[in-house]
């Protein structure tokens, strides 16, 4: 059975004693001496680390103090954290070299600007044709091509245009005029395949410093996330990551331990402006997707229905005396769309609510093929397993009249990413 064990080393000094003084401080959680191969990875600890004139380190080892607290397990051999080259094990008998791994990827990194809007952001080259991946919220108040500012590490300032973007997904497309010869274009890895305590590495351009590199590990796998979009359901399959995020990170890469793009750093969950730790990305696979989509028809296609409410709670239920208790109140239907063709109605007259001003007499979506409609995201995730030309049927409460509504759902209105609305 494999036992942990903890190698305390100062980081303000320079490590003076030999690898096998430094091994007689390691010792099992428990106590009791350190013997055979664990005595093997605490000599190759101290060989590989490095650690003379180092002042700060990787987070997840130094957090900036004077200390490192360094888990080895006995019996894996190469189970080492370095900073210089940074070699650390992952656990699947791999090692990391972070150096190279940024040298290779760098370059495929883009340093995106929208300076009419005081906006930055970053990217990544993902086809040799020079398309760019990036979030839409970096470049949504760019009113021309010419407001979105590309930089590449080998090329500098390049032309851009916008290819085009998705709303639902906050996944836009840019495309770069830069000679094949002088792009460097990311790889992609597959994010179904990325596992808890995996390690990730985050580039971009936080705070405005470009090319800045951060590493953490895969905190969660699987997660959802609220679109931007009210129309739109949840992102799913988001990565969760500690490994640093702020804003200008947005619509950069998150790769792997092989170099590999794994997601689209998007958002954080932070209670200020600022990291905390919760770092979201879009995986690969559906930011490729939604890329293609893009390229190949100017937009994504997804089903629509065309409403966005806010859901019925106790505080709304005492606000506009509801007769319901959950439910999704109707506050926005899109012009045109399958909801208002059907009918469905947005009420008259504006109430001041807890949540801002509503109208009276809105309908209340209750349900949508028979199942509950608690929220926004229970009526679009039904609505998102739908195709094009499906109908639902949505249970609506009406002036305390139940009423049910037969809809077919038709295509998402393509966006034009230099015609937005004010």
């Amino acid at each position: 059975m494999l036992q942990a064990y903890r190698l305390f080393v100062p980081t303000h000094k320079t490590l003076s004693r030999s690898a096998g003084e430094a091994a007689d401080r390691l010792s099992p959680l428990g106590g009791g001496p350190l013997k055979g191969d664990a005595m093997a990875v605490a000599t190759d600890a101290i060989q590989l680390a490095r650690w003379e004139g180092y002042r700060e380190g990787y987070a997840e080892v130094t957090t900036l103090r004077r200390t490192v607290l360094l888990s080895v397990l006995a019996g894996i051999l190469g189970a080492v954290l370095s900073f210089g080259s940074l070699v650390f094990a992952q656990g699947r008998g791999t090692t990391t070299d972070i150096a190279r791994i940024y040298a290779e990827t760098s370059p495929a990194v883009a340093y995106i600007q929208v300076p009419s809007a005081g906006v930055t952001g970053s990217g990544v080259v993902f086809s040799s044709d020079g398309h760019v991946l990036t979030n839409y919220h970096v470049i949504s108040e760019a009113q021309t091509d010419q407001d979105v500012h590309v930089r590449l590490p080998g090329p500098g300032q390049v032309p851009a245009t916008i290819v085009g973007y998705d709303t639902a997904t906050d996944l836009a497309v840019l495309q770069v005029d830069v000679p094949p010869g002088r792009l460097t274009v990311a790889r992609f890895g597959d994010p179904k395949a990325v596992r808890v305590g995996d390690v990730a590495i985050a580039i971009g351009n936080p705070f405005n410093y470009t090319y800045s590199l951060t590493v953490g590990h895969i905190s969660a796998v699987g997660r959802r996330m609220r679109s931007n979009d009210p129309y739109a359901p949840d992102i799913e399959g988001v990565l969760q990551t500690d490994a640093a995020i702020n804003p200008g990170n947005s619509g950069g890469p998150l790769f792997n331990a092989r170099g590999q793009v794994i997601g689209i750093n998007t958002r954080i969950e932070s209670p200020r402006q600022g990291f905390v730790g919760i770092g979201l990305a879009i995986p690969s696979d559906t930011a490729l997707r939604v890329a293609r989509e893009i390229i190949v028809q100017g937009f994504v296609r997804q089903p629509f229905l065309g409403i966005a409410g806010q859901p019925v709670n106790t505080t709304l239920v005492r606000d506009l005396n509801l007769p319901v208790e959950q439910g999704l109140l109707i506050r926005e239907i899109y012009p045109g769309s399958p909801a208002e063709l059907a009918g469905l109605h947005l009420g008259h007259g504006a109430v001041k609510t807890t949540y801002g001003e509503m109208r009276a007499g809105a309908d209340i979506v209750l349900s949508v093929d028979g199942q509950p409609v608690r929220s926004q995201a229970d009526l679009n995730q039904v609505v998102a397993r739908h195709a094009i030309g499906d109908t639902v049927v949505l249970g609506v409460l009406r002036n305390g009249r139940q009423m049910a509504f037969e809809i077919t759902l038709t295509q998402r209105p393509p966006a034009n990413p230099l015609d937005r609305a004010d």
